[in-house]
């Protein structure tokens, strides 16, 4: 109600006067909002942002979505506080999906707003579009800054039909103007941000695993669990068992006489129980269930080359940097990934594998050279400190500190 009044009353001038005095008075009391249409407690990556601020004198409270995605919660010691709506639109799978997604994105922004009010943020952190209206809106009422946090490309990613695509990009434009500062997973991503959307203060930080202590050394964990012969190399995926993700290729590639090694899933999702049957039948062929983030890493140093096969099916799969691959470069193991150009550039520079097209006679044939050869010999990761999280929260912390 103040806010409408002033706009009504002020000139423009004096409500930007006004808005600065309260930003600066929110800004020395170092209260960061995030935001998120997603399961707070369980989304790896803006948990760990949320502990790099917390624990770095800032006071934070997240704001998320209860659901039940069938990820393993995450064991990571937390400096900070998190709330979960309930929302019962997402129920509503009879509507079409904009209409359904419209009245989601109402739902969500009426339920949160009054909780973010409350809390008097110095800094919104937005993740993804869906939540971006909403910390306009906080930034309008308190003078807060709102950080823009795009987990992918936002408006051309898979799953997303034509027109919530076109949606999505009207809406960033939109509200660019409110945006203060941008982070993106890739450098290709932010490329395409300014170019497409408009230059803004920008910082793009990996999706790395949080590393506890020294890196664990690799062990026998997988050849136990699953009875897999030493004479035969293990190629692990980690990730969302999906269409969109090569399963199925890789699945096709595997099924060849000349492929002595074993794949091992490591994940959750609608595929899960289609890849059980397939391994209950197949000799070389193993599925295990999710896991803490914090213990992939661990599990995975017991693989010898871990896949990080991407289907181009959208621009923001064409640019991502996915978890997996900064998981298995920290485990230790070479990666065998699909030849896209931020990929290609990071294993290029830190030579911590190797990429193929994607297609089943290429990933095959990659499979063949890479199990009777000893040119992909483990590496170290002394050399990995720019890819590690620590430097990622070093890059957070001066963002945040620019503002």
């Amino acid at each position: 109600m103040e806010l409408v009044i002033c706009l009504k009353v002020l000139p423009r001038e004096t409500l930007i006067t006004t808005l600065k005095v309260r930003r600066e008075r929110i800004m020395k009391q170092k209260k960061i909002l995030f935001l998120t249409h997603t399961n707070i407690d369980e989304d790896s990556r803006i948990l760990k942002q949320m502990g790099c601020l917390g624990s770095n004198g800032f006071s934070v409270f997240g704001v998320g979505v209860w659901d039940k995605e069938g990820t393993s919660k995450t064991n990571l010691t937390r400096s900070f506080e998190t709330r979960l709506v309930h929302l019962w639109s997402r129920k509503l799978t009879f509507l079409p999906k904009l209409i359904r997604h419209s009245i989601t994105l109402l739902e969500l922004t009426i339920k949160m707003l009054a909780v973010c009010l409350r809390f008097r943020p110095a800094v919104v952190h937005c993740n993804d579009t869906l939540v971006l209206p909403l910390g306009v809106l906080v930034k309008l009422f308190t003078g807060a800054q709102v950080v823009y946090d795009a987990h992918e490309l936002e408006s051309n990613r898979n799953g997303l039909s034509k027109t919530l695509s076109v949606l999505t990009l009207k809406a960033e434009r939109f509200l660019w103007i409110w945006v203060d500062a941008l982070i993106v997973v890739s450098p290709s991503i932010e490329a395409w941000y300014k170019k497409n959307i408009g230059p803004k203060k920008s910082e793009v930080i990996l999706n790395s695993p949080v590393l506890s202590g020294k890196l664990v050394e690799s062990s026998d964990y997988l050849r136990k669990k699953f009875g897999i012969s030493v004479d035969s190399k293990i190629f692990l995926y980690i990730g969302i068992l999906d269409k969109g993700r090569g399963l199925d290729l890789i699945l096709d590639a595997f099924n060849s006489s000349e492929v002595r090694s074993s794949l091992v899933f490591l994940g959750y999702g609608k595929m899960a129980e289609r890849l059980r049957e397939i391994s209950s039948k197949a000799g070389n062929i193993y599925v295990h269930d999710a896991v803490p983030h914090e213990d992939v890493v661990p599990i995975a140093s017991s693989a010898d080359f871990g896949l990080c096969l991407i289907e181009n099916v959208s621009l923001s799969d064409y640019f991502s940097l996915p978890n997996k691959l900064f998981e298995y470069t920290f485990s230790g193991i070479p990666v065998l990934a699909s030849e896209f150009p931020d990929i290609k550039s990071v294993i290029d520079q830190y030579k911590i594998g190797t990429y193929c097209t994607l297609s089943k006679d290429s990933i095959r044939e990659k499979v063949i050279d890479l199990q009777s050869s000893d040119s992909m010999k483990a590496y170290s990761t002394d050399a990995l400190y720019p890819l590690s999280w620590k430097a990622q929260e070093e890059k957070l912390l001066r963002l945040y500190q620019s503002l």
